[in-house]
């Protein structure tokens, strides 16, 4: 899930409704129904990004994301029954409003296939999103693309829509620090816009500090 956060509120009240308030309500309901609640969930809350701005961009994508919320299930069909319980209607549901805007975040069911897994977990690491809103190169012409600037990544995966979407595809790059996230999407933003073809520049990239919730 992807999105802006409720409007009238401060990134710093956001993140820490989200993070603190709400994300210890997910956490209970995985403690009450592991079987329908998420497997893993992760939070990661934006601080920096490129947004294509111009007309007819999808919300939220058009202003840049506050955060970008992980959830993971073994199907489409399992995550749709877990948004139907009683626990989830009763405690998180009625509290979404309070740290999102219902107009401005989609939710985008995906399948993640891991071109680069992290040879070891650690915790306060970044990553970069990258939003394709037209059709995704290749991985191997990403690669190319991007060079030298590969170097820096901890891992790296590919995530396609499952369903219709206002995104093709998302790249996710994991990132050590801050300094070495913003440095790689600056990169991805000028290797996007001088080494791929001119439809594939319609991007969004979100910056994010990655908070692990639940690693499942």
């Amino acid at each position: 899930m992807a999105g802006r956060r409720k409007r009238g509120q401060t990134l710093a009240e956001h993140r820490h409704h989200m993070k603190e308030v709400h994300g210890k309500l997910v956490l209970d309901y995985i403690a009450a129904e592991p079987e329908k609640a998420p497997r893993r969930y992760v939070q990661n809350h934006v601080f920096d990004g490129i947004f294509p701005g111009g007309e007819g961009q999808a919300e939220p994508f058009a202003l840049g994301l506050d955060f970008v919320t992980e959830i993971w299930a073994p199907d489409i069909a399992t995550l749709k029954a877990g948004r139907e319980t009683d626990h989830y209607r009763t405690h998180l549901l009625p509290d979404e409003p309070n740290m999102v805007d219902p107009e401005r975040v989609v939710g985008i069911p995906v399948h993640e296939e891991i071109t680069h897994a992290p040879e070891h977990p650690a915790a306060g690491r970044v990553k970069v999103f990258l939003f394709w809103h037209a059709d995704a190169p290749v991985i191997a012409a990403l690669t190319e693309a991007l060079g030298d600037s590969t170097s820096a990544l901890l891992g790296q995966s590919r995530c396609v829509p499952a369903v219709p979407s206002p995104v093709k595809a998302i790249d996710i790059f994991l990132l050590a620090d801050e300094t070495a996230a913003i440095g790689f999407a600056q990169a991805c933003r000028d290797a996007i816009r001088h080494h791929l073809t001119a439809g594939q520049g319609n991007i969004s990239i979100a910056i994010a500090r990655e908070y692990v919730l639940n690693a499942g």
